[in-house]
């Protein structure tokens, strides 16, 4: 009995002593809540590091910069007048004075009033002599060229955070938080590391420019082109059109700021028999003179596929010329599919090409035990395949290079504030796809598609031998299945000069309005993008009247 008395007299204490505890946890609460208010910090800390990185392109020109800016906000508590703060406060930014006093009549110790408003009102605002009325240093992203590869360098939000493109990719490398991920103290840099990018602002320009008079003439849904150093890897110049202005990426919608160069895969039609040929030539399975009937189409499996037209009597040469389906079909009967399926792979078809960017798809090449008895002769001509414009400018690249498959490239160097580089991308190899002497030969054949018996004949330039290689895929129709009646992607895929090519041009055209096939819509502008560059690249014409007279 002793003991038990003794138990619950030390459950009485212990049941004492926790609702004394409880008792003045709540009261403390209380306390916060409704009476001290003013121990709640009345605003948050300054950001550790409020000035993000600049973004240049390759010859240090800046694309994205911060410029210093301020914003207001109020302590509504120590706000004497708030009806005529309101007012003084509308004037100085000139802002409607009901929605202001709205927000300084709310219960909150710290409100903002107007983040990072225009420069042109600071002074206005530093004169006012208004009690509670405070101003915050900060800065406000600038794009000085506007729109100008926008898909690229994407935005940053007022609140200095990387949202799209490269600024969402490296925003802890433009915007360095205390401490970084190799555990050093940036505590002490005042403005984030600037990214270097491969573009060049001038052909970036130019392939913009061009992009948008083809986006006006075609009526297309979108067009993208891409200009690639195939011995490199690295993107010159990247872009679709429509795109948006930087400095004012709120107005757009999400599909406007998609980057779908890299995002959205599509079938490539006969560009894609570039790479057929390439793996079919490299395992001696073709040659150019080897003959094919074309009487206008095939029938492969219990299907038939259609050609353009009765190419006749023809040798393989001629078939990439003028691309066509019977010649290519009939070539791929020679191949197995799982021989085929392998070689696409390794040009890159159906994995990511890994470049810098957020977002990118991957394509579709399906494994070989899910084809149908038709795949392989309809992914020899384009079709049952998807692939993004950045993998087929990738794939094309190492046939420009040797049969060496690249890393494609977005970003050159990363620098600290001081101009020491701090990491410096050097161009990385893959793999090889095909050899030297096919990758010549296939560049051999693809300049004929620039003659006047040619489909790119509109992509010829004056004075330069160009291989090419048209595309017009009929757009599939992905929740009914089958195809899209008169919708079509064309495209032109183009390499400059032949031989030893120093750039792979791509320009795809979405639905173009009218005129469908790639080599009256897409060659025209590969055409334009080429004779405005070459000369800026020292790219000499491959039989220039100055050798000539030196000659002579």
């Amino acid at each position: 009995m002793e003991i038990r008395k003794i138990l619950k007299r030390r459950l009485k204490i212990i049941l004492i002593v926790i609702a004394l505890i409880f008792s003045f946890l709540v009261i403390r609460i209380t306390q916060l809540m409704f009476f001290n208010r003013e121990l709640v910090p009345p605003s948050p800390d300054p950001p550790e590091y409020s000035e993000r990185g600049f973004i240049l392109d390759r010859n240090n020109e800046k694309l994205a910069i911060s410029l210093e800016t301020y914003s207001i906000y109020v302590r509504p508590k120590e706000v004497e007048n708030k009806k005529k703060a309101a007012r003084e406060i509308a004037s100085a930014i000139d802002e409607d004075y009901s929605s202001i006093l709205r927000s300084m009549n709310r219960k909150k110790p710290f409100v903002w009033i107007q983040r990072q408003i225009d420069i042109r009102y600071t002074e206005r605002v530093e004169n006012l002599d208004t009690k509670g009325v405070y101003l915050e240093k900060e800065y406000r992203r600038h794009y000085p060229h506007n729109n100008l590869a926008s898909h690229i360098l994407g935005f940053s939000g007022i609140d200095n955070v990387g949202l799209e493109g490269i600024e969402y990719q490296l925003d802890d490398v433009l915007l360095p938080r205390r401490i970084d991920n190799k555990g050093i103290d940036t505590s002490g840099i005042r403005r984030g590391y600037t990214v270097v990018l491969t573009i060049d602002r001038y052909i970036q320009e130019v392939v913009e420019e061009e992009l948008e008079r083809a986006l006006e003439s075609s009526q297309a849904k979108l067009i993208t082109g891409i200009v690639m150093n195939p011995n490199t890897g690295e993107i010159l110049a990247l872009a679709n059109k429509p795109d948006y202005d930087l400095n004012d990426f709120q107005r757009y919608s999400d599909e406007r700021k998609r980057n779908r160069a890299i995002t959205d895969p599509f079938e490539p039609g006969s560009t894609f028999k570039v790479f057929i040929a390439s793996i079919l030539l490299e395992k001696e399975l073709v040659s150019e003179n080897d003959q094919f009937n074309c009487t206008g189409s095939i029938d492969v499996e219990g299907a038939v596929i259609d050609d353009i037209r009765k190419h006749g009597n023809i040798n393989f040469r001629e078939v990439l010329e003028q691309s066509c389906n019977v010649g290519m079909v009939e070539s791929v009967k020679r191949i197995d599919k799982n021989a085929m399926y392998e070689r696409l792979r390794a040009f890159g078809f159906g994995v990511p090409t890994g470049i810098n960017l957020p977002g990118e798809g991957r394509g579709i090449l399906r494994n070989p035990k899910n084809w149908s008895g038709i795949s392989k002769y309809a992914i020899a001509i384009g079709q049952e395949i998807s692939a993004t414009p950045l993998q087929i400018a990738q794939a094309a690249s190492a046939i420009a290079n040797s049969g060496m498959l690249m890393q494609p490239r977005i970003i050159k160097r990363i620098e600290s504030p001081d101009g020491s580089i701090l990491k410096d991308y050097s161009p990385l190899k893959i793999r090889t796809v095909v050899s030297e002497p096919t990758s010549e030969l296939v560049l051999d054949l693809l300049t004929g598609v620039i003659s006047e018996r040619g489909t790119g004949y509109k992509a010829k330039v004056e004075g330069y031998t160009i291989a090419g290689k048209t595309g017009t895929a009929q757009i599939a129709d992905i929740e009914l299945g089958g195809y899209l009646e008169d919708q079509f992607y064309a495209s032109f895929l183009g390499f400059v000069p032949v031989p030893n090519p120093r750039i792979v041009v791509l320009v795809t055209l979405d639905r173009p309005v009218g005129e469908v096939y790639g080599g009256q819509t897409a060659a025209p502008v590969f055409r334009n993008i080429v004779e405005r560059i070459s000369h800026y690249l020292n790219i000499l014409p491959s039989f220039s009247e100055i050798y000539i007279l030196r000659d002579g």
